[in-house]
């Protein structure tokens, strides 16, 4: 997609600034999961242990471990998510939808894909508030706006055309992607990682009334992100591993709340322990 092609271009093939920059991302997102749970509260008790699960299931994927859209686009998602839930409770909040639409279409010039997060903008004012039409249309003008603009810079530039920019978006929609390289590390760990999930739903659930209104309404959109990403990655073929970047940040809160909610220290730890070991073991083997 056009800003990844840019930053591609900006690099010029230096393998080693686009480990870095990679990695710095990835910094950078954990600090917004930290500011999440600063400010949201989505676990009770002010923790890193989401921040560390987010790092770890974000990179585990080792051909994943340097600059790719989904990375890219997925900070834009992150930033989305925090003008949704900025503004509940707020009687106007126009700006914050219009920017949300906005960060989307932004996060879609690097990752097509990513333009189905408008979505979530709509499923958010259906879980948070009640319904305006000024409100749902908001996010459309956001999500046009760098669009339209992008289009405009293809109009007027003589080296770039209209007919090549909906070349490159017809590319990236269509062409399939096939993985060949998941082995048995994988299968492990995303199958530990299934477990863990399953573990910390019923956790959640059964501690769910207990928690605030706004906590479980965050949850409710968290999950939704969590179903909408994994619904892309088996129903589309042009959809590979990099929704792992998606996924990684409500799964990190729900795994960071299971591990507190375990009384037993002891087997909270042993439970880290198996995480981090088969994700040692997947760095191992590739």
């Amino acid at each position: 997609m056009p800003l990844y092609h840019l930053v591609l271009e900006a690099i010029d093939q230096n393998t080693l600034l686009n480990l870095i920059i990679a990695f710095f991302i990835l910094l950078l997102q954990g600090i917004i999961g930290l500011r999440f749970n600063q400010r949201y509260m989505f676990i009770p008790t002010q923790t890193y242990l989401h921040i560390a699960f987010y790092l770890l299931i974000a990179s585990s994927f080792v051909q994943l471990q340097r600059l790719n859209p989904g990375l890219l686009s997925s900070l834009f998602v992150f930033l989305m998510l925090d003008q949704l839930f900025s503004g509940y409770k707020n009687r106007y909040i126009l700006n914050h939808l219009f920017m949300a639409g906005f960060l989307v279409a932004i996060a879609g010039l690097f990752y097509i894909h990513a333009i189905y997060f408008i979505l979530l903008i709509w499923i958010s004012l259906f879980i948070l508030r009640s319904f305006s039409i000024r409100e749902w249309v908001v996010p459309v003008l956001g999500f046009a706006f760098p669009v339209l603009f992008l289009f405009a810079i293809y109009y007027i530039s003589e080296a770039l055309s209209i007919q090549g920019l909906m070349d490159i978006i017809k590319q990236n929609y269509l062409n399939e992607i096939t993985v060949t390289y998941y082995d048995i590390p994988y299968y492990v760990f995303f199958g530990l990682m299934a477990l863990l999930v399953l573990f910390g739903s019923l956790s959640l659930l059964g501690r769910f009334p207990k928690l605030k209104i706004y906590v479980r309404k965050y949850y409710e959109i968290l999950w939704w992100m969590f179903a909408g990403s994994v619904g892309l990655f088996f129903l589309s073929k042009q959809v590979s591993v990099e929704v792992l970047y998606f996924v990684a940040l409500p799964l990190s809160f729900l795994l960071a709340d299971y591990i507190h909610s375990i009384r037993s220290r002891v087997f909270g730890n042993i439970v880290l322990l198996l995480f981090v070991g088969v994700l040692v073991f997947i760095q191992y083997v590739n």
